[in-house]
């Protein structure tokens, strides 16, 4: 017993001894480690409230970048969850955690301990800055007793990757309820500093959160410091090794058709671009260079004159082409509009215009994106085309050609209607076996009707351009199209002229024939209604008249008007076939079947078909009351009797009750008095004997 009590006490000397050793050895040998380590990644599977986006956050040297981070616990995994079903006054900051900040010059611990920022500034971001350093002070020491317990993640070996400014820490995200499997998407800007290696971070956050009280005995106030990892890389480093292009920022030209420029009319065109990063774009700037990029030349359609210019084709008429946009969000689509007066001496041919396009990836960045952008357009000068040159049009038995055809085309949607838009989807196909096609310069032309197109073609532009088709190469084309309203249903043609190149024949000329087939919806209106009478008794009837007018460009077929309803017989009326703008007629009886219990109304459905049998209908209403027949029995027999009594004499006698009555009953009351009177005198004489 003395034993275990001495061995009890030597523990508690020794154990509080390990416990300084401990701290002390962390305090002074981790400095020195995390000068030494370089980049690293932090295991970051501990993490209860603060995890990594879901695709690893990658940052330039010496750039901006947006850091993503999402915010939840799901009460399962993590080393700190709440044993309540929600969190409050959630706030998240990146950590000014003075053992997590190192670096070159300054290593945790070696921090000055004065607050470097003013608490008396009068600049809001100052003083927010020297509150942010004095909790990450607190956090820091709070973090250093817990690591020595072995209960916090090992420090993160590399040194801070991030600029330290005055604001980067005092940026906030706060939620005002944080629910058990619920999770937010926090940003933070940064910038990465310039003398940063490329490798792993991790990179610390610090979430201040409410827990109401439980039976845990773990609520309260309470903060958590945890990782998220980020990949630091130079300069056009190519991260994924599978990844040989990294993706322009913004899509050009998407289903946009080359602009025709024709001289001398001024050319109106704009280029349509895309923002394709998933993330929002700021500060974008695009300049339109004015001369072509030596890497592409101007590819002409016509044979040029000698003095034709084939350079910059329009002439300059302002200090700059340059649009600015302040923000273009995810997928968000920009059209920078150009109007341009083409030069008098212009080569006829397509243009690549060369474009430079800026942009940042956070609002305020201080270093911006650039990439460049080609964008054609098709310029056409008669005055400067020479028939006489080597470029022109060869006898068709000259030269082999490639033959370009419709392979297969489609429209979407699959019905055309007259008066909407579509999209025409064309397969190219370049027939030959042998010969390709280049330079190919397709141009849509549509049928007429009184002297109007059918078709028209969205932005103006009836013009698009091929680079190449080789032997037997198929390639899809789409065209956003229009249907004028009033044509008539019918199909129509659509000609695609073709024009291209080919080794041994340049400028071949090729026209190919498609039909659509335009629909208009069946349209019609009923008028002239008449109904005699507006009002019957069960087992009556009335006569229903009215027109149904054709009011569209199509025939109705089998046209048919049927009356359904709880208070009369079911009943139709054929009318047949009606041409537009002519009318047919119902003529119909309906008998009542019962007594109307609504506000009379009789649903009527027209019924009719198009050209393929296809049925339809159309519904109006008429009114009609049907109500009971009235049982008057009684007053028809009373009549019957009174017409019998006159014939008996009885009826005149039946106007002299009022009198008879009373005179009979007088009379009898006088004849009683006077027997009585009689009776009585014959008893006294009888008395007196």
């Amino acid at each position: 017993m003395n034993q275990f009590r001495r061995k009890k006490e030597k523990n508690k000397i020794i154990l509080p001894s390990l416990f300084l050793i401990c701290f002390f050895l962390f305090l002074t040998v981790r400095p020195c480690t995390l000068l030494r380590t370089k980049a690293s990644y932090v295991d970051t599977n501990l993490n209860t409230f603060i995890h990594d986006a879901e695709e690893t956050q990658t940052g330039v040297i010496g750039q901006d970048m947006q850091l993503h981070v999402r915010i939840g616990y799901n009460g399962v995994n993590g080393l700190y969850n709440p044993a309540t079903d929600e969190i409050s006054n959630v706030r998240v900051r990146l950590s000014n955690d003075q053992n997590y900040l190192a670096n070159s010059e300054n290593a945790p611990g070696n921090y000055p301990r004065n607050n470097p920022y003013d608490s008396d500034s009068d600049d809001d971001s100052e003083m927010a800055a020297h509150d942010a350093y004095n909790e990450g002070w607190r956090a820091g020491i709070q973090r250093a007793y817990n690591a020595s317990l072995g209960l916090t993640y090992p420090v993160d070996g590399g040194r801070y990757p991030f600029e330290v400014n005055a604001s980067i820490f005092t940026q906030e995200q706060s939620f005002e309820v944080l629910r058990k499997g619920e999770y937010v998407e926090a940003v933070f800007n940064v910038f990465v500093r310039s003398d940063t290696e490329q490798g792993y971070y991790g990179i610390p956050l610090t979430i201040w959160y409410d827990v109401a009280q439980n039976s845990s005995g773990s609520y309260g106030s309470l903060h958590k410091t945890e990782f998220v990892n980020v990949y630091i890389s130079t300069a056009g480093e190519v991260v994924d090794p599978g990844i040989t292009k990294r993706d322009s920022a913004f899509v050009i030209g998407e289903d946009q058709a080359t602009p025709q420029c024709n001289y001398p009319d001024i050319s109106e065109f704009s280029v349509k671009m895309r923002n394709q990063t998933g993330k929002p774009l700021y500060d974008v700037l695009v300049h339109m260079n004015m001369y072509l990029d030596g890497n592409l030349a101007m590819q002409p359609t016509a044979a040029a004159k000698a003095s034709a210019d084939k350079g910059f084709p329009f002439s300059i008429n302002e200090s700059n082409y340059d649009r600015f946009y302040e923000e273009v969000g995810v997928d968000g689509i920009i059209s920078p509009p150009y109007s341009m007066a083409i030069k008098p001496n212009a080569a006829s041919g397509y243009y690549p215009l060369f474009f430079n396009v800026s942009y940042k990836q956070t609002p305020g960045a201080t270093v911006a994106q650039s990439e460049n952008f080609y964008f054609y357009v098709n310029v056409y000068n008669l005055s400067m085309i020479d028939p006489d040159e080597s470029l022109r049009e060869f006898n068709e038995n000259d030269r082999s050609r490639a033959r370009l055809i419709v392979d297969s085309y489609r429209t979407i949607p699959e019905k055309v209607f007259a008066g909407e838009r579509f999209t025409l989807s064309m397969i190219m196909k370049n027939a030959s076996t042998d010969i390709a096609a280049s330079n190919i310069l397709l141009t849509l032309e549509s049928a007429k009707e009184n002297e109007s197109p059918v078709f028209t073609i969205e932005g103006g532009a009836n013009s698009m351009v091929l680079n190449s088709l080789s032997a037997g190469e198929s390639r899809e084309v789409k065209v956003n199209m229009t249907v004028a309203a009033g044509v008539n249903p019918k199909s129509y043609s659509l000609t695609i002229n073709e024009k291209y190149d080919s080794p041994e024949y340049k400028n071949a000329s090729e026209k190919v024939e498609i039909d659509i087939p335009v629909n208009q919806v069946a349209r019609l209106s009923c008028s002239n209604f008449e109904i005699m009478p507006e009002e019957i008794e069960t087992g009556g009837e009335s006569n229903v008249m009215f027109g149904i007018n054709n009011t569209g460009k199509v025939m109705l077929y089998n046209v048919e008007a049927v009356f359904e309803a709880d208070s009369i017989k079911k009943a139709s009326s054929y009318v047949g076939n009606i041409k537009p703008g002519e009318s047919g007629n119902v003529d119909v009886m309906l008998e009542g079947v019962a007594q109307t219990l609504d506000e009379g109304v009789i649903p009527v459905k027209i019924n009719f078909e198009d050209v393929n049998g296809n049925p339809f209908s159309q519904e109006t209403s008429i009114k009609l009351y049907v109500s009971e027949v009235v049982e008057e029995e009684p007053q028809g027999l009373l009549m019957e009797t009174e017409e019998v009594e006159q014939e008996n004499g009885i009826g005149s006698l039946k106007k002299y009750l009022h009198i008879i009555i009373p005179s009979a009953v007088v009379a009898i009351l006088f004849l009683f008095i006077i027997i009585r009177r009689r009776k009585r005198k014959r008893k006294d004489i009888d008395e007196d004997i």
